[in-house]
């Protein structure tokens, strides 16, 4: 019975160990000061992972990270702030070449001498573009945007 118990108290233990924590809970814990000066409303945005208006920067860093560049500026005589996240998109290139240059070479039989041929093959690139963006005004959110 005890050998029992025992088994499932470890099994139990290690399963609780076993959950991950999310990017946003992960930030929360190296910066748990920020996290305490928000609202509760705010608070749990940031666990689930939103940004709204009225939002502060630190609120916003908890939940979407540091920004991969920012933009400087002003609207309506105020200056502005924008914060932009990078993903990538997938793009599907097609490419030709002919003859003994560019993409292919091709050899005879032998493998000797090149011969002239054609060719033709496609391949997937990876291309940058802004994913999310966050504009701020006094340190607040006044705008937001996210790729669906």
């Amino acid at each position: 019975m005890k050998l029992g118990f025992s088994i499932f108290l470890l099994l139990a233990i290690s399963l609780t160990g076993c959950q991950t924590m999310s990017r946003q809970e992960k930030r929360i814990e190296k910066n748990p000061a920020l996290y305490d000066r928000l609202s509760s409303a705010d608070r749990e945005r940031v666990l689930r992972g939103e940004v709204t208006e009225g939002m502060s920067r630190d609120a916003v860093f908890l939940s979407w990270d540091r920004p991969d560049a920012v933009r400087a500026g002003s609207r309506e005589g105020k200056g502005k702030e924008t914060w932009l996240y990078f993903g990538t998109r997938p793009v599907q290139t097609t490419h030709f070449s002919m003859g003994t240059g560019g993409y292919h070479h091709f050899y005879n039989h032998f493998g000797c001498h090149p011969t002239y041929g054609y060719g033709f093959g496609q391949t997937v690139d990876y291309i940058p573009e802004v994913d999310r963006s966050v504009e701020f005004v006094n340190d607040r959110v006044v705008a937001w945007e996210r790729r669906r």
